[in-house]
């Protein structure tokens, strides 16, 4: 990237600004005590030891906005995988956590390492707590941290945990992950090709019925009253379909980090319809970072096939005001070899300058449609 082009990407990551809609920093800031001002390795899927999206690499890349997304992982999962609970033992300080006590209680704590480390340099970051939070923050020139909460499992079937996460401001809540959770079906949500598949028997249980349970109808009108963001990833095409009649065109949907069908055709993915659905009502969809659920075939680089995707979502909808990109850096994801962290996310900015589209259709992409969704369906 030349001087003239960088001198654009970081003009456009400060004015968008340049938001992550779902981004992991605060797993291994609690599970490990990691220092997120400092930069350990990038490293690849399920590397302990990796650290795509610390301060410094957000610092670098010119991310303006994450939405952390807060992610307490199922206990089942170290039941399936013996070599998970064997690698947590040795590798996570007070590894217990993992395997006992309230996951609720988890998730704040979660969320209490990831202010901490931001309570470091409040100079550089902060965490917000509204929309206009966010303006202001990055008016002040540092980052702003949105909390977001991955999986409701972590409810543990008391619906008025819901309002303690609003009071605390989280934006966002993903319904659904890895395992039943009572509230809603889920798909199989690790690539079939992952070598840990391979070691371990993981029993996800995808699929199931309901697809949405009465309980999950009940989170979905109690998230329209605490006016929380709802993210419909990880869940069943069936469940999608259920959430899409509950909901209408009453508020915005989100599905944070997705690929579509038209380039991978797997249940995790989203149909054209899905697409129409979801921009009929406000809401828009996060283009993951990760080139298994991009494209078939599963190439190294991942710059062609987040391309694709995104023009796949502009032909879809015929406008630029539903796409959203949401990495999924340090999540359980082996991301592009050409965008390996967030320090690289320029790459993205730098390419679609050389596709040629307008700087406010680009904005959009980056964050501004991402503060729209902020500003509409958070408190």
């Amino acid at each position: 990237m030349n001087t003239d082009v960088r001198a654009i990407v970081e003009r456009l990551h400060s004015e968008a600004p340049f938001t992550d809609v779902h981004v992991h920093p605060s797993m291994k800031a609690w599970m490990f005590g990691r220092n997120l001002w400092r930069h350990y390795c990038s490293g690849k899927a399920w590397n302990p030891f990796s650290s795509r999206s610390d301060f410094k690499t957000l610092t670098k890349g010119g991310v303006g906005t994450i939405w952390a997304a807060h992610y307490i992982p199922e206990r089942p999962l170290f039941d399936n995988c013996l070599l998970a609970k064997i690698a947590a033992a040795l590798l996570v300080p007070d590894s217990g956590r993992l395997f006992k006590g309230s996951l609720f209680q988890r998730l704040n704590e979660m969320m209490d390492a990831l202010e901490r480390e931001v309570g470091r340099k409040p100079d550089k970051v902060e965490v917000a707590k509204s929309a206009a939070d966010v303006r202001r923050i990055r008016g002040e020139g540092k980052i702003a941290i949105v909390h977001a909460v991955e999986g409701a499992h972590v409810l543990e079937g008391n619906i008025d945990n819901l309002d303690a996460l609003a009071r605390r401001g989280v934006a966002m809540l993903t319904l659904t992950h890895f395992y039943p959770n009572g509230l809603a079906a889920h798909v199989d949500g690790i690539p079939k090709d992952m070598f840990i598949r391979k070691l371990c028997d993981f029993k996800f249980g995808a699929g199931g019925s309901p697809s949405l349970s009465e309980f999950g109808r009940s989170v979905l009108r109690k998230l329209k009253a605490v006016r929380m963001l709802l993210d419909i990833s990880h869940c069943t095409p069936e469940a999608r379909e259920a959430i899409y009649k509950e909901v209408g065109r009453d508020r915005p949907i989100i599905a944070s980090h997705v690929g579509v069908k038209r380039y991978r055709d797997d249940p995790y993915n989203l149909s054209d319809e899905e697409i129409r659905l979801i921009a009929d009502g406000g809401g828009a969809v996060g283009v993951i970072f990760m080139s298994y659920w991009l494209d078939a075939a599963n190439p190294k680089n991942g710059l062609p096939a987040i391309w694709n995707t995104i023009e796949h979502l502009h032909s879809v909808t015929d406008s630029w005001d539903h796409i959203l990109l949401g990495t999924d850096f340090d999540g359980f994801t082996d991301p592009p070899d050409d965008l390996r962290d967030a320090s690289q996310v320029g790459k993205v900015t730098g390419m679609l300058l050389d596709r040629g589209l307008p700087e406010d259709a680009i904005k959009k992409i980056l964050g501004g449609n991402a503060q729209r969704l902020l500003e509409t369906g958070w408190r």
